[in-house]
């Protein structure tokens, strides 16, 4: 079963981090920490298949369970990454119930959906039994939509109620750009948005989900309800952390 899907399923929190710098020291460095995912970012980050396949082998997938945030929401990229074997995926700028249907047909394989049937590293390049798979995938599979417009929330009820979506997750950076208040994340318009997804999230049983480029929030979204929370990205962790460092330097000398 997948952790992340039995956590969020329990009502839990499950925690991770987004990763975009392609090599794989960093998705092996990040596995040695207590994290519950990690999301490697196809949509702003550079990444393809090749580099994502080459990062994957280096996760230690008994504590640490692989997303990918893929570009669009497209068939062919979703096919794709769920073959070289990620067990949840978070599909960008779903807006209407039909987008949503179009997110879980392309996970789901024939007659349910229309994933092609190919799933090489998925089951570890024959390894592991094909029809095993087909039988099991979708179950431990975890499916998540991004809410980054006005009209998504307009639709969140009807997108919700697609069967198969697990996890609503908000940018607020782009849910705060598209509502025309950019990164005014106390702003009343942002927060009744944010107010509408963990409201709507609750009624339908779909685990809500948040980035969080501040640390010192995550305890907060924890008890506003969220569960799938992001704990900043590999960039800026890496670059905050340095920059803390030499300012203290810089002060004492």
């Amino acid at each position: 079963m997948n952790k992340v899907k039995e956590l969020l399923e329990a009502g839990e929190p499950a925690l991770g981090t987004w990763v975009t710098i392609q090599h794989p020291d960093v998705s092996e460095i990040l596995s040695t920490l207590p994290f519950d995912w990690l999301m490697f970012d196809m949509e702003h980050a550079p990444a393809d298949i090749s580099t994502l396949e080459t990062m994957l082998p280096a996760v230690d997938e008994d504590h640490v369970i692989p997303f990918v945030r893929v570009p669009w929401n497209d068939i062919v990229w979703i096919k794709r990454v769920l073959d070289v074997g990620v067990k949840g995926i978070l599909v960008p700028y779903v807006s209407t119930k039909a987008e949503a249907k179009k997110v879980v047909n392309a996970c789901q394989y024939p007659p349910r959906g229309i994933r092609g049937v190919g799933p090489r590293r998925a089951i570890n390049y024959g390894e592991k039994d094909r029809e095993d798979y087909y039988d099991r995938f979708e179950g431990n599979l975890v499916i998540g939509v991004q809410v980054e417009t006005p009209e998504a929330l307009a639709n969140l009820d009807e997108i919700l109620s697609v069967e198969q979506i697990d996890m609503a997750f908000i940018g607020p950076n782009d849910l705060s750009a598209n509502l025309g208040v950019y990164r005014q994340f106390a702003s009343s318009k942002y927060r009744k948005a944010v107010d509408k997804v963990l409201a709507t999230c609750k009624e339908k049983k779909v685990a809500p989900g948040i980035f969080s480029g501040d640390p010192s929030e995550i305890t907060a979204q924890i008890k506003n309800g969220f569960q799938f929370i992001s704990i900043a990205a590999d960039y800026g962790s890496l670059r905050s952390t340095y920059a803390n460092i030499l300012r203290e330097l810089r002060e004492i000398g």
